[in-house]
């Protein structure tokens, strides 16, 4: 006898896959912030003048870049208790509606660190990519090393990197499902529950791909929307100069 679709099952469990697509928006968006920030400092201390700090970034990324996510996960989760470690954990989680904290910020911390190593390799490579001129350049115009940086060096990069960092914010949102391994109810984990409730694990593998497809189509469509408009500013600023 064969397998007989029955889609109104979404429909009943239609909460739990709400649910689920709301807790995997927050792991999503708060680790696409976090991963972003502390990526492009990585990537600037991993090209830095200073030996020591240079040093210290280029562990970071080797540690953290050789450890599989879920290894990372699973230690954060069982080796520590974080809101014990970090009581304004708990007020935050509060604030944004996480109920699971220490499940929750021991993936959100694994994705971040996880994410943020390939993030900085990134940028460190469309650095190096930029002609050597560009810092002394700078200097004759009277600038130091940070207006440099932060002026000329950085938004260059970041226009050359923009589609592989892209990738990785992908890569992120994709990477959230590891979370139901240690307890969050994410958009995965709710799909396993309403299989375990209704044995229709089809559907509701169905469901949950389309959302994940909906997620990481709309998030290439903002950064491309973000990158154009950095292209279209950039390119104002260059008639005004000429």
């Amino acid at each position: 006898m064969g397998y007989e679709l029955d889609w109104s099952v979404l429909l009943t469990y239609k909460q739990l896959l709400i649910d689920g697509f709301v807790m995997t928006l927050k792991l999503s968006i708060i680790g696409i912030f976090f991963s972003f920030i502390i990526g492009s400092i990585l990537g600037l201390a991993r090209v830095s003048k200073n030996f020591f700090i240079s040093l210290l970034a280029t562990y970071y990324l080797e540690f953290f870049r050789n450890i599989p996510l879920i290894v990372q996960m699973f230690f954060i989760y069982f080796s520590f208790t974080l809101t014990d470690s970090f009581p304004w954990l708990e007020t935050f989680g509060n604030s944004i509606g996480v109920e699971n904290h220490n499940e929750f910020f021991s993936a959100l911390i694994a994705l971040i660190t996880y994410t943020s190593t390939y993030i900085a390799e990134a940028l460190r490579g469309g650095i190096q990519s930029l002609p050597k001129g560009q810092l002394e350049a700078s200097k004759t115009l009277g600038m130091n090393y940070v207006q440099s940086t932060f002026l000329i060096i950085l938004p260059q990069a970041m226009k050359i990197v923009w589609g592989p960092i892209t990738s990785q914010f992908l890569n992120l949102i994709k990477n959230s499902s590891l979370a139901m391994t240690i307890g969050v109810a994410e958009l995965t984990f709710q799909t396993q529950e309403i299989d375990s409730l209704t044995f229709r694990g089809f559907e509701a593998a169905t469901a949950v791909t389309l959302i994940y497809l909906f997620l990481t189509l709309m998030t290439s469509l903002i950064m491309k929307i973000i990158d154009n408009y950095a292209l279209v500013k950039t390119s104002s600023k260059g008639g005004a100069v000429r």
